[in-house]
């Protein structure tokens, strides 16, 4: 109880002056906050478990739920290790293999985020595309729509008109009714939907899927007290390979993974030619 006391008066005047909790001893020698056995859990320990910019009352409430947790945690991890033979916890191999994967992902990473040339043109990624188009064959309907879906009682003869023309030049009239009018819509008709992305969005029943995604006439319903306006600009069909604008975007991302690949494959010939040249390998015959 003690230690809980202290460690609320040192939060509440900030968590930096934690290391400040001397009980008439200096800083070097203050108790641990807390101990199980041989294992001590410090000052500095906890101090990284707390944002420095929360307010006092959170920071006491976080610090005494982490000291609960890291006792309990030690009490368990003694209990398991007292219980187990010394051959079942001897773990430095995985330790080992553990920290280097560790290392290793964080020395990649690194490496690749300062190389890598993130910029790929629209020419890289259609020639990738046409070069590899069975990779990108449907297995799900895709399509670009439009919808406003507003409050039942919305009187919806101007805007229907507008989004029966489908005049660009008069989007923005159609954004400003939907503002004024508290309804939800999407007009850039830039997004390829799939059909369970768009149901989430538009309660719409899809019982003819081919001949409703084919339709590009003004499709208007209600359902739950909203009246929904659908028009289908585009559409592709499973099986069949995915329009360019559709995967754009994954086809960047596979280059870009192309090139990551190529980086840590190019910098790992390059640390083998050199250690060998250097002469700090050895291998026997």
């Amino acid at each position: 109880m003690k230690s809980r006391v202290c460690l609320g008066m040192l939060i509440g005047i900030g968590v930096g002056a934690l290391n400040g909790c001397q009980s008439g001893e200096s800083s070097d020698d203050a108790a641990p906050l807390a101990s199980v056995g041989e294992k001590t859990l410090s000052v500095e320990q906890l101090q990284q478990r707390i944002p420095p910019e929360m307010d006092p009352e959170d920071s006491i409430a976080i610090a005494n739920q982490y000291i609960d947790q890291w006792i309990r945690e030690q009490i368990f991890i003694q209990q398991a290790e007292q219980s187990l033979s010394d051959e079942t916890v001897d773990f430095e191999d995985e330790v080992e293999a553990y920290r280097n994967a560790l290392v290793l992902h964080e020395y990649k990473n690194r490496f690749v985020n300062k190389q890598l040339n993130t910029n790929v043109s629209e020419e890289e990624a259609l020639n990738y595309y046409q070069e590899n188009q069975q990779s990108f064959v449907l297995t799900d309907y895709r399509f670009r729509a439009l919808f406003i879906d507003a409050p039942s009682e919305s009187e919806l003869t101007g805007v229907r008109e507008l989004f029966t023309l489908l005049d660009s030049t008069r989007f923005f009239e159609m954004e400003q009714w939907c503002v004024e009018n508290g309804a939800r819509y999407a007009l850039a008709g830039t997004n390829w939907w799939s059909l369970s992305e768009f149901t989430k969005e538009v309660p719409m029943d899809f019982y003819r899927v081919e001949n409703q995604l084919s339709s590009r006439r003004l499709i208007e319903f209600e359902a739950e007290n909203r009246v929904y306006l659908v028009r289908f600009l585009e559409h592709a069909f499973k099986d069949e390979v995915a329009p360019f604008a559709a995967v754009q975007q994954e086809v960047e991302e596979l280059i870009l993974h192309q090139r990551r690949q190529q980086l840590l494959q190019n910098l790992e010939e390059q640390l083998v030619v050199k250690a060998w040249a250097e002469g700090i390998v050895f291998r026997a015959e």
